[in-house]
C-alpha cells in the first residue's frame, strides 16, 4: 500500500464522509477545501515534523484545491469537447505553466531547513532581493 492509498483509505476519504453526512450539512466547496489541505498537512509531517514541511503539507493542500476550481474554469461544455478552442489551448497551456512552477516553488519548503531562508531564497528568485 502507497502513502497516497493509505492517507486515502484511512483519512481523507473517512473525513469526507463524515463531513458530508454530517447532521448540519457541509458545504461541497469546504469539504473539498478542509480534506484536501488536512491531508496534504499530515502527509507533510508524515515527511517530518517540522515547520517546513507543515508548509509544504499546506502549499501543496491549497494547490490542489486551486488546480480544482481552475479545472472546472476551463472545462469545455459537453458538445465541444472534440474541438478545443483556442481559448482552451491557451487555458490548458497556462495551467500546466502555473502547475509546474507553483509545485517547484513549494519544493522549497521541502529542501531548505526554515521558512525564513524559504522566504529569502523566493525573493531571490522573484528579483526581490
Amino acid at each position: 500500500m502507497t502513502l497516497t492509498q493509505w492517507f486515502r483509505s484511512y483519512f481523507f476519504n473517512p473525513l469526507t464522509r463524515a463531513m458530508r453526512s454530517a447532521k448540519q450539512p457541509v458545504p461541497q466547496s469546504m469539504v473539498i477545501f478542509v480534506t484536501q489541505v488536512s491531508t496534504m498537512v499530515l502527509i507533510g509531517l508524515w515527511h517530518g515534523v517540522t515547520a517546513g514541511f507543515v508548509l509544504w503539507g499546506l502549499w501543496h493542500g491549497i494547490g490542489l484545491v486551486i488546480q480544482n476550481r481552475w479545472s472546472d474554469f476551463v472545462r469545455t461544455p459537453e458538445p465541444f469537447q472534440n474541438q478545443p478552442s483556442t481559448r482552451q489551448l491557451i487555458l490548458r497551456c497556462a495551467g500546466i505553466f502555473l502547475t509546474f512552477n507553483f509545485v517547484s516553488l513549494g519544493w522549497l519548503f521541502f529542501i531548505l531547513p526554515t521558512p525564513v531562508l524559504v522566504w529569502q531564497v523566493a525573493l531571490k528568485l522573484f528579483g526581490v532581493v
